[in-house]
């Protein structure tokens, strides 16, 4: 069990300053240079490195040694984490004057580089992750940074028919899409703010679709102005890729056409 720690006071960490690759294999290991800004901490306060993935709690955590000696682990086998999209989080924590306290933190860390069992380098807005479901086959897990959409692996085709098959896409992704915003104006969030959360990427996204480019709404316009705004996005993404002419060509084509 990983321990709670305190994150008063902490500081962000810019996450260009840690460099992860993720290599392939029966379980996965990753290497990791840390390089922390000069002088903005204790020396002696350690450093630690926690990997997860999406649709997953669990976490692991490595030892890096102290800000002033970084030192990798022997092990750095990734033997709990099953998923694709592996992330990071780094944190400094205080040694010294109260223990555990977090001096500095950089999160949703992604590897640069991977094998073909990782995901790396920039994600999408909709990162998919195969997971066991059991009796469902898709579902959305909203974390703090990332938004992933869930499909049941006991269909390994299921994946790429979610992203290639017109009938498919075109039945799935509008309520998708619905699900995202409503929830995204629910975190009430600023959409100019500098930050690569989900909520703050997906409401620019609504907004970018809006047939007047409106502003998303916020927690004090009224539930009928919040689904106002998440309609007139969804019926132009529908237009935009011309879903509902997609779907009725696909399956048209698959019922051999008119009798």
């Amino acid at each position: 069990m990983i321990k709670r720690v305190n994150f008063t006071g902490r500081r962000r960490i810019p996450r260009n300053r840690i460099d992860i690759q993720v290599h392939d294999g029966q379980p996965r290991t990753f290497d990791a240079t840390i390089d922390l800004p000069a002088k903005q901490f204790p020396e002696e306060a350690a450093i630690f490195l926690e990997a997860m993935c999406a649709g997953s709690s669990a976490i692991q955590r490595f030892a890096f040694g102290k800000v002033g000696a970084v030192q990798a682990p022997r092990s750095r086998s990734l033997h709990e984490i099953e998923g694709e999209n592996v992330f990071f989080t780094l944190k400094v924590v205080d040694q010294s004057e109260r223990i555990g306290r977090i001096l500095g933190i950089a999160e949703n860390i992604r590897p640069l580089r991977a094998g073909r069992q990782t995901a790396a380098g920039r994600r999408g807005i909709l990162p998919i992750e195969q997971v066991d479901l059991k009796h469902e086959l898709w579902r959305l897990d909203f974390r703090e940074h990332d938004v992933y959409l869930l499909v049941d692996r006991s269909d390994p085709d299921l994946v790429e028919r979610i992203r290639s098959d017109p009938a498919v896409y075109a039945m799935l992704y509008p309520e998708i899409v619905r699900r995202i915003l409503t929830q995204a104006i629910d975190e009430n969030v600023d959409v100019e703010e500098d930050d690569d959360r989900w909520s703050v990427l997906w409401l620019r996204f609504g907004r970018s679709l809006h047939p007047d480019r409106e502003t998303p709404p916020g927690l004090d316009d009224s539930e009928e102005e919040q689904a106002e705004w998440v309609d007139e996005v969804i019926q132009a993404f529908c237009e935009r890729h011309s879903l509902r002419q997609a779907y009725l060509a696909a399956t048209h084509g698959r019922n051999g056409g008119d009798s």
